[in-house]
């Protein structure tokens, strides 16, 4: 027997004996370092207490009584794929077989070698989240090339990795303005795995982070994986309340980098039932940086396109534009010479116009000479009245605002016949945001039932791309029978790069707050 044990000693697998009681009467070195426990603080406990876990215990105790009776057993001498229970409380998978053995005076006792899969299923793990980040890029590289929306493509990228990840939301902030008026703004881009967790976003919203303000601004500010693993237990995520609601506790914020510099976060949000092991967080930073460069590449590509159309539709409202100026002029005009003076006046003001958001594109411009460059395709400014504070656009908003400016100047030359013209621009200092409004109303009210021609197509696309997208804002527009009226809300640190725009008094919007 002697010799038995030193063999058993010397094995690599664990080598555990269990009495017809269920008392460990073997326990070799390779059992120590599987199971925690040593030689001498298993040898005479209850097998059954040392390492079967809870669910497995009571088939464990009747396996051994049904043995002791019938001399039959389902699990002997055969190898099994079970969990035990290691000393720190965690169940490790195994591989076993179990042996009878009858001693000279016909007592059993079973004896059991033990493999741990815990490096082997590890390394399997490893392989197929490998494979998985691999289909899960290609897919991305795939979808790219589609003829999508930079939405679209956003969302499907957010859907990616959360299904690969097993993490249950993710949204893309954004970095607008400069400096220290520079902020996070929260986007329309959501993946939800469940409508239950909707509210988060109604909330994530209202928000507007600086660097290192929150775990989205953490990530901004140090260019770094942001890993929360309790959300409720940390002061630094500012949407605890709202998101603990709704179940969901752990996040992790990733920055999006352009070059040296951050222009976005990718934030991901999970459940109890999300772990953020190791390879989990590998894979969302392999997978979220490329998705980055590529969300980047699909906005680039979608900003050029817009303004390819953007050319395209103005050279073909060009003659239409001409026209009305034609028409305009030659109302006022009394001679034919001063036709012409007014008529080139007013076609050199339409390329002054076009130019100005080229010409400023590098640099700040007043938001006065903005609207006036716009309406300076008119043949006079009878019955136009420009209201607007006096306040720079910084030079990466100048193209858009200017673009927009130019898209209802265009409109109004084209479908104004007479009548008033309002500009009308304010700072709401609750919201911190400039109010730019947009009035037409008819010279002459239409007949009963008349209305004016519907405006839509690629100019009200191109508005929605300027403002909604290059400026995070919003707007309203309103055809009647009588008149146009468009209202737009900018943040206004989206204009004016300086300017104070986190909301305050919002309970959690600001980091810090409980």
């Amino acid at each position: 027997m002697k010799h038995l044990e030193s063999l058993f000693e010397r094995a690599l697998d664990a080598v555990v004996g269990m009495d017809d009681q269920g008392m460990v009467i073997a326990w070799n070195a390779a059992a120590e370092e599987i199971f925690g426990w040593s030689r001498d603080e298993a040898l005479g406990r209850s097998m059954g207490d040392l390492i079967v876990p809870l669910q497995h215990r009571e088939n464990h105790a009747k396996g051994l009584e049904h043995y002791k009776k019938t001399g039959e057993g389902p699990v002997l001498e055969k190898r099994v794929t079970i969990t035990a229970l290691h000393r720190d409380g965690q169940e490790l998978p195994i591989e076993l077989s179990i042996f009878p053995m009858l001693d000279a005076e016909g007592s059993v006792s079973f004896y059991a070698f033990i493999r741990s899969l815990q490096l082997e299923q590890a390394v399997q793990r490893e392989q197929e989240a490998r494979a998985e980040e691999g289909k899960a890029l290609l897919a991305v590289a795939e979808k790219l090339l589609d003829d999508t929306s930079l939405e679209d493509f956003t969302q499907f990228c957010l859907a990616t990795v959360c299904r690969v990840t097993g993490m249950e939301a993710g949204h893309l902030q954004t970095v607008r303005g400069k400096g220290d008026g520079a902020r996070l703004y929260p986007t329309n881009v959501w993946h939800l795995s469940d409508e239950k967790y909707a509210p988060v976003i109604d909330f994530t919203h209202r928000l507007k982070f600086r660097r290192g303000e929150g775990v989205p601004g953490r990530a901004w500010e140090t260019g770094e994986l942001q890993i929360v693993e309790d959300v409720a237990a940390a002061p630094v995520f500012v949407r605890r309340k709202i998101f603990t609601s709704v179940g969901l506790s752990c996040a992790v914020a990733l920055p999006l980098w352009q070059g040296s510099q951050v222009y976005g976060v990718l934030e991901f949000f999970g459940t109890a039932k999300s772990h953020l092991e190791p390879q989990v967080l590998r894979m969302i930073q392999t997978i979220g940086s490329q998705i980055g460069v590529a969300i980047r590449r699909k906005e680039h590509s979608e900003y050029r396109e817009t303004l390819r159309r953007e050319m395209s539709h103005r050279v073909g409202n060009s003659l239409a534009v001409l026209s009305s100026i034609y028409r305009s002029c030659s109302r006022t005009a009394k001679t034919k010479d001063e036709l012409d003076a007014l008529y080139l006046s007013r076609i050199t003001a339409v390329a002054r116009a076009s130019r100005l958001a080229l010409d400023h594109a590098s640099h700040d411009a007043p938001l006065r000479d903005l609207v006036d460059a716009a309406i300076d395709i008119f043949p006079d400014r009878a019955g136009i009245t420009v209201d607007v504070p006096q306040m720079m656009v910084q030079s990466d908003s100048v193209m858009p605002l200017a673009l927009v400016l130019n898209e209802l100047a265009t409109n109004t030359l084209k479908h104004r016949q007479g009548g008033k013209l309002n500009i009308h621009a304010q700072i709401d200092p609750a919201k911190d945001e400039v109010v730019l409004e947009w009035e037409e109303t008819a010279g002459e009210c239409p007949q009963q039932g008349a209305t004016l021609p519907e405006r839509s197509g690629f100019g009200t696309t191109l508005m929605q791309v300027m403002i909604e997208e290059q400026l995070a804002g919003r707007f309203e527009r309103e055809i009647t029978a009588v008149g146009f009226r468009m209202v737009a809300h900018i943040p206004r640190v989206r204009l004016a790069g300086d300017a104070e725009c986190t909301p305050r008094g919002a309970g959690e919007e600001l980091a810090g707050t409980p």
